[in-house]
């Protein structure tokens, strides 16, 4: 596996940006993959970054053993949404300029097919958010612990330290936000099916912050007859639980069964 870090000016947010950049290793012990390479975004969660959450959990791990580039920027507790009067256009950098400069940098596949998006918490919302946004980019979405309805994490604040007005903010009031493109209950309510991409939802048995939205989503997908990967592991709103997780979400992504990896075959001389 070899790891890159990458800088550069961003239009979309202008300012300067930076992402960490997961990529397997050729070779007998390595992924069979090969370039133009498949690839995962994968966005962090409200107070995370790149830093954090690659410390925490094993994405260089997922990267070998299923073949695929992780690219993962940093987000900004933004909610990958667009302000274009604040020029903060997190949406248009996640689903545009993103996806153009790492192609530009990497060996990576343009093909739809081979390109996903996934995110944990804030990043899970990001991720269904844009990945249907983006639908003719993105072919699946892999969301852990989604918050699919940000504002029913304002009746909580002490189990997210958010700030007071911070939703409001960000999307308006709760009635602009209900009305607005940002709201992805409506958004998946009324996209036309063959719009929406591939879907895994992983939660965990006990999570206290977006339980009760992931069960609110799921019934909408089921109610318009959406079909989705759902997997529930026992945990919290934590990194234990999303560790958990990453096997059958990255197993998803790279279309194999869970528990196996992407590998070329170990020669005979060495396999015994």
């Amino acid at each position: 596996m070899s790891f890159s870090e990458i800088h550069f000016l961003s239009d979309s947010l202008k300012q300067g940006v930076s992402a960490a950049v997961f990529m397997p290793e050729r070779g007998p012990f390595g992924s069979d993959a090969r370039p133009p390479y498949r690839t995962v975004y994968l966005l962090p969660g409200y107070s995370g970054d790149y830093h954090s959450i690659y410390t925490m959990l094993g994405f260089r791990k997922q990267a070998e053993l299923k073949g695929l580039v992780i690219v993962i920027p940093n987000g900004q507790n933004a909610f990958y949404v667009d302000h274009p009067e604040r020029n903060a256009n997190y949406s248009r950098f996640v689903g545009e300029e993103l996806i153009e400069r790492t192609r530009d940098m990497f060996r990576l596949s343009d093909k739809r097919e081979d390109t996903y998006i996934a995110g944990i918490s804030m990043g899970g919302y990001g991720a269904l958010l844009n990945g249907l946004r983006y639908h003719e980019v993105f072919s699946k979405v892999a969301a852990f612990s989604p918050a699919t309805n940000p504002y029913t994490l304002m009746e909580y604040p002490e189990r997210g330290g958010f700030g007071t007005g911070e939703f409001a903010n960000m999307f308006g009031s709760k009635d602009e936000f209900e009305n607005s493109e940002w709201n992805i209950n409506r958004s998946y309510a009324k996209a036309d099916k063959a719009d929406i991409p591939e879907l895994f939802i992983g939660c965990g048995d006990r999570d206290i912050a977006v339980d009760s939205q992931v069960k609110e989503f799921r019934g909408i997908l089921d109610a318009s007859d959406v079909p989705y990967n759902f997997f529930e592991t026992t945990g919290n709103h934590d990194f234990d639980t999303w560790e958990k997780m990453l096997d059958p979400a990255f197993s998803f992504l790279a279309g194999i069964p869970e528990g196996t990896r992407n590998s070329m075959a170990i020669p005979d001389s060495i396999g015994g």
